[in-house]
């Protein structure tokens, strides 16, 4: 099914590259510009921190480490080799297995903040062009409806309907173009905001885990295995009939 007919797009890419945009098209052109590099930026970046955090279970590979001795504590490039937020995290709790809880939980929050600051860049941005665009537009209106009502003062000519449709058809295009700059900016915003909060939420499970685990509590135990804990021993054989 088309959405949109070949002369509706034609219509849409007039408002986008027509010089109808008036002195504002520049202005506007730079937002959307700023705004698709910042978006496929963010989108790449999110996507490969949350495949790599979930390329391996790193919290059962832990256990492993946990059991040698001087394991990450012995490699300068621990967390220059991995790729994974996950394993940096799990590696952080490592390196600090011998201080208390307290302190574990409070190096991993001091890292775990620095994390949110480098996964929500440009977010901030985004959010302000998505703000400015329809503003941008507005103003663009106003200034044209401006320039048409002078022009109209300084016409000898009578006033007939296709001068005034002609003038508000050219001011209201730089209206339609901030706000189709605006709806995928600001959803865009968004929607990235939100996947990077689950990114968050994810670390910060893995880091109590983790926290636990170098406790002795074992988290990632099967269901199977926790239920078979609460079960009785196999009851000992009835002890045989007198014969």
């Amino acid at each position: 099914m088309q959405l949109l007919s070949s002369e509706q797009l034609g219509g849409l890419s007039d408002i986008i590259t027509a010089e109808q945009l008036g002195d504002l098209r520049w202005p506007l052109i730079a937002c959307s510009v700023l705004a698709c590099a910042i978006i496929i930026e963010r989108v790449l970046s999110l996507a490969y921190v949350h495949i790599s955090n979930h390329q391996r279970n790193w919290l059962k590979l832990a256990t492993h480490l946990l059991s040698q001795q001087g394991t990450c504590s012995k490699q300068n490039n621990c967390f220059s080799r991995s790729r994974s937020l996950s394993r940096k995290a799990i590696c952080l709790l490592l390196v600090h297995k011998n201080q208390t809880k307290p302190l574990r939980e409070e190096i991993a929050a001091v890292w775990l903040r620095q994390q949110q600051h480098k996964l929500a860049r440009g977010l901030k941005a985004l959010h302000i062009l998505a703000l400015i665009s329809p503003l941008l537009g507005l103003l663009g209106t106003v200034l044209g409806l401006i320039e048409m009502f002078d022009a109209l003062a300084l016409s000898e000519q009578a006033v007939n309907p296709a001068m005034l449709s002609q003038g508000l058809g050219t001011a209201m295009y730089t209206t339609a173009a901030g706000l189709l700059l605006t709806v995928p900016a600001l959803a865009f915003a968004h929607g990235l905001s939100l996947w990077k909060d689950r990114i968050i939420h994810e670390l910060e499970t893995t880091i109590n885990q983790a926290n636990l685990m170098i406790e002795g509590v074992d988290t990632l135990a099967d269901d199977a295995k926790t239920l078979a804990g609460f079960q009785p021993q196999n009851p000992s054989k009835l002890e045989p009939n007198a014969a």
